[in-house]
């Protein structure tokens, strides 16, 4: 039986294809070259493989577009042809790839957690499953699906370090800080230029408010998780955030014309942080110039290519509408998310209704000044939110957002209210401060 480099069973027989796939996955792992390039050789080596298939659709489904799900669905119908001659794992990963597909990301977690019972060294169906729980929202399986495989692992595994890296994030989002860094800095000594565990000890210090050291962290280890590395701009993104809180905006603003969004990005990913920094940005009083109409326009070519696909990136667009004053494509997206609370399928109905829609109309309540809407279904929804995806920094605008509606509605004791819980967990970021200050005193 073929079996890959840890030992996982892999029906292919021809070398060259499973060289290229092991290529494929540690630029996966990585966010280091393009993976899909690679799955494409190696499919061109062997069209018959059935795990290069899969790979290329799963991978695919985790840029989180429905243009990008589109060719997903090709690359999982061409594997499920050939099942015939597939081994049970790779019938395991066709389920869950049928599952993303057909949008029930929650059942393709669940047959993810299926194939790792068997295999818990996959590491490729580990990462795709934690991708996905992020997307989901779902904390507790980020770091519990790693940890159900982390005894099988071990120094001499190739990938390990990668392992142990997403076994950081997934602590850092269940608020196990301490773990978390020690686990970040515990792969980053194996693998100096894994992105993501540099990414999990920098969440860390962002929900601890370590703002200077969040900096000299990130800047010192620049040379490690920048150059080419496709994971950049969001690090680049986090270091913007860092230097926000601190007023720093001439370099908050240098670092997303110069890294975040250098020119209209064609995928949505660092779109998402484009609009997540800008909003932060005008809700600090920071004049955006033109950069909020360049980022609208990227999302009001999506508008109807990605309706009813994915609401957490749906908010993000009517971030940019509101901030860039653009009525018609707010009121157009709000008529998309009706109509994927009615028509939609999958997972991402019941996130559009129990959090985009009521989310994105309190965007545009804000944008419009009716500040009581706003707070109304701010405060609705702010803790369930994490049902759409996303991290807990990332979420934190709409306890930003809730709280400058709090002082624009002139509800002082609300904002006062909110602002305090964000001094209790971060007393060193100066950002609650200055919100602080702007209420005055009781």
């Amino acid at each position: 039986m073929n079996r890959d480099l840890r030992g996982v069973p892999v029906s292919c027989a021809n070398q060259t294809a499973r060289d290229l796939y092991e290529t494929a996955l540690g630029q996966y792992q990585s966010y280091v070259g393009d993976p899909i390039a690679t799955i494409d050789q190696a499919l061109a080596e062997a069209p018959d493989f059935v795990l290069g298939h899969l790979f290329r659709g799963i991978v695919l489904m985790t840029f989180t577009e429905q243009s990008y799900a589109v060719q997903a669905r090709e690359s999982v119908a061409a594997a499920e042809k050939l099942l015939t001659g597939a081994n049970d794992r790779e019938r395991g990963l066709a389920l869950a790839a049928r599952c993303l597909v057909d949008g029930n990301w929650h059942g393709a977690c669940v047959a993810f957690d299926r194939v790792l019972v068997d295999h818990p060294r996959d590491a490729f169906t580990a990462q795709s499953g934690h991708l996905m729980d992020f997307f989901r929202g779902d904390a507790l399986n980020l770091r519990n699906r790693i940890s159900r495989i982390l005894p099988e692992w071990s120094p001499v595994v190739p990938g390990y370090s990668y392992v142990i890296g997403m076994h950081a994030f997934g602590l850092e989002e269940c608020n196990q800080y301490a773990l978390a860094e020690e686990e970040g800095r515990r792969a980053l000594a194996l693998e100096p230029k894994d992105g993501w565990a540099v990414h999990a000890v920098t969440h860390v210090m962002e929900m601890q408010g370590r703002i200077d050291e969040g900096i000299a962290w990130l800047e010192s280890r620049e040379a490690d998780w920048a150059p080419d590395n496709g994971f950049a701009f969001h690090n680049y993104w986090h270091l913007a955030l860092y230097y926000l809180d601190r007023q720093r905006y001439d370099r908050a603003l240098a670092l997303y014309d110069t890294k975040v969004h250098p020119e209209p990005p064609q995928t949505v990913l660092p779109l998402l942080d484009a609009t997540a920094l800008l909003w932060r940005l005008s809700l600090d009083g920071v004049d955006l110039g033109g950069r909020a109409n360049v980022v609208a326009d990227n999302w009001a070519k999506r508008l109807d290519g990605e309706r009813g696909f994915y609401a957490f990136n749906d908010l993000h667009a009517m971030m940019a509408f509101t901030i860039a004053g653009r009525a018609p494509e707010a009121a157009h997206l709000l008529e998309n998310l009706a109509w994927t609370v009615e028509h939609g399928r999958g997972t991402n109905v019941a996130m559009t209704r129990e959090v985009g829609l009521p989310l994105c109309q309190a965007m545009q309540a804000f944008g419009r000044g009716q500040y009581a809407a706003a707070i109304e279904q701010l405060e609705a929804t702010r803790d369930r939110a994490h049902r759409f995806g996303g991290s807990h920094a990332q979420r934190d605008v709409l306890t930003l957002t809730l709280i400058e509606a709090a002082l624009r509605g002139g509800r002082p004791a609300l904002a006062r209210h909110y602002i305090a819980e964000r001094t209790v967990h971060k007393p060193t970021s100066r950002w609650g401060w200055r919100l602080l200050a702007r209420v005055g005193k009781p």
